[in-house]
């Protein structure tokens, strides 16, 4: 079924576009490689929110700027592979991919659509679970035994159930991308399928739902979904990767995992780490050792929100929300630390900054003195120059005057005007500088008038 996009509106703002990550992820033996059989190591994140948003005006989908936000800030810090649930788990409401039993919602598909093609124009490799443990708003397991009407712990022993959920998984890689005319089975820019998030399942259900997987997709790698290393589905041909969460962050842990991978010939991956809390330091130093020695392909912190579509970023409030480059002094810090060890396990020098696209200016008041703009990704600080006379009459460079010099960043906006007259019309614009302190270009101007 081919989707339909009434309202959908098309536009690719990515900061920075890298050469496509046209190559599948191959396994062999503990590591990953590309077709051509080069190693392939990472770091990462997660954005689970890319298909399906639940922090911006309740439950709905997220514009395609916060995509292409998230997607270019992701370049920035070196991120390789992001995690994205909602870009396989979507069911059981109605902005969900599947709304209610065998009813299928072609918008919803549009959107993860749209992840897709922006994490593939980034370069970008996504790991997509396909069901989740818990009753969040993106939907999981419970779904599907609900609309059978049966007990929730039946989703792993119910064949009808089980049968729902194959049925999911087959509409969902059969779709073929609105954006990049490619089936979900076929596209290149998915690592891997996660047969869930957080899961607790039999090994017998795992190695069915894996099986199932890989007699329609021979393109793809499958992961183990279950929380933590279930030692009985360690012989399962049909899954390569295995992975683990780290709340707390914990090295002896860590070590343990990798080596009982390992020992079994598997692919061992950090899924998720709780980043904001402890000793950072010491966990990535243990993820980089074991990545060296072939025993882990590579990590995602949990996890990233892009700037708002307004002014500022997006917040979420678990105690492990990532804004880039840092909201305090102690996450600038953290995030140096995740940015410096992605290049490191991706065996790739540290690079200078990329430089900030242009900002976009959102509101401006007289009344208030306040200026709003939506921000850029990997900018540090921000400068805004006001203007009496117009642009659009070739005004030059002069008559803009410099209010702030790299005094703003993208927490203080709407920002304060103090000189402002405010019974004159003014023109603004603004610019980001990276942490190098190399500037962007200029976003257009924007004109306030003295009634605003």
């Amino acid at each position: 079924m081919e989707p339909s996009f009434w309202g959908l509106v098309v536009t690719v703002s990515l900061a920075f576009v890298v050469a496509c990550n046209c190559q599948f992820i191959r396994r062999s033996g503990t590591y990953l490689t590309f077709d051509n059989g080069d190693k392939f190591t990472f770091s990462g994140g997660n954005a689970y929110w890319l298909g399906l948003d639940e922090n911006v005006d309740g439950v709905n989908y997220p514009t395609n700027f916060r995509v292409d936000d998230a997607m270019a800030t992701f370049n920035e810090l070196g991120s390789r592979v992001v995690r994205a649930h909602t870009v396989g788990v979507s069911t059981g409401n109605s902005k969900s991919v599947e709304t209610s039993l065998s009813n299928w919602n072609d918008v919803a598909l549009g959107y993860i659509d749209y992840a897709v093609y922006s994490a593939k124009q980034a370069g970008i490799y996504l790991v997509v679970p396909l069901t989740d443990n818990y009753h969040y708003y993106h939907g999981g397991k419970h779904d599907f035994s609900d609309w059978r009407g049966l007990d929730e712990s039946t989703f792993y022993t119910d064949t009808q159930v089980i049968n729902d959920f194959l049925e999911y998984i087959d509409n969902l890689l059969y779709h073929v991308n609105n954006y990049t005319g490619v089936r979900l089975m076929d596209e290149p820019a998915i690592m891997s399928w996660e047969t869930g998030n957080e899961l607790s399942p039999p090994a017998n259900w795992t190695k069915l739902i894996a099986d199932h997987i890989k007699s329609i997709d021979k393109n793809h790698l499958v992961m183990d979904g279950t929380y933590g290393i279930n030692s009985d589905a360690l012989s399962i041909s049909s899954v390569e990767i295995y992975s683990d969460h780290f709340y707390p962050m914990e090295v002896s842990k860590l070590n343990r995992d990798a080596s009982q991978v390992y020992a079994a010939n598997k692919v061992y991956f950090v899924g998720e780490y709780g980043w904001s809390q402890g000793d950072l330091e010491s966990f990535l130093t243990a993820i980089e050792t074991n990545v060296g020695n072939g025993k882990l392909c590579g990590d995602n912190f949990w996890s990233l929100f892009p700037h708002a579509d307004n002014y500022g970023f997006v917040q979420h409030s678990d105690g492990f929300t990532l804004h880039y480059p840092g909201d305090t002094t102690d996450m600038q810090s953290r995030v140096t630390m995740l940015r410096n060890h992605a290049f490191k396990v991706s065996a790739q020098s540290v690079p200078s900054h990329n430089i900030p696209p242009a900002p976009i200016i959102t509101s401006a008041s007289s009344a208030s003195r306040t200026i709003a703009w939506r921000g850029a990704a990997a900018a540090s600080s921000y400068d805004v120059e006001r203007s009496s006379t117009s642009p659009s009459f070739s005004s030059p460079a002069a008559d803009w005057q410099v209010v702030c010099s790299q005094c703003a960043d993208d927490n203080d906006t709407p920002w304060y005007d103090s000189s402002r007259t405010q019974s004159a019309d003014v023109w603004y614009r603004v610019r980001g500088y990276n942490l190098d302190g190399v500037p962007g270009d200029y976003s257009p101007s924007f004109f306030s008038s003295s009634s605003s």
